[in-house]
């Protein structure tokens, strides 16, 4: 169970830190500004603070493997994940013209079993 935690918690770390990137510094692309653009003024701040968050909570999944935290970082990081994840869908929906819900849900699904997990499963 350690190990598939692990997995998980790489996982999740690869695409919200990939997500930090793109929502922080790649707000030009096509797609992001047709979104920027419905959400009106209050979209850039809301993307800043999701990158941050983003950037925050993924390295938080893997830095216990190099340095020492509390136990309780990574089922938090998880859970701040997950919660960012159903945020996140709402915002997919007002904002895009064909909103594809499944991957938000399978990150979803994947950040409350890892905080799960790590709080009662096999915890650090």
């Amino acid at each position: 169970m350690n190990i598939f935690l692990w997995i998980l918690q790489i996982i999740l770390a690869i695409k919200f830190i990939s997500v930090a990137y793109s929502h922080g510094l790649r707000q030009g692309q096509t797609i992001m500004a047709q979104g920027i653009g419905r959400m009106g003024p209050a979209a850039r701040p809301v993307l800043y603070l999701a990158a941050v968050f983003s950037l925050i909570a993924g390295a938080l999944l893997v830095l216990p493997a190099v340095v020492v935290l509390p136990a309780a970082t990574v089922p938090l990081a998880a859970a701040v994940l997950a919660a960012m994840n159903l945020l996140s869908m709402l915002l997919h929906r007002a904002c895009r013209e064909k909103p594809n819900l499944i991957p938000g849900l399978v990150l979803f699904l994947m950040a409350a079993f890892t905080a799960y997990g790590r709080y009662a499963l096999a915890p650090l």
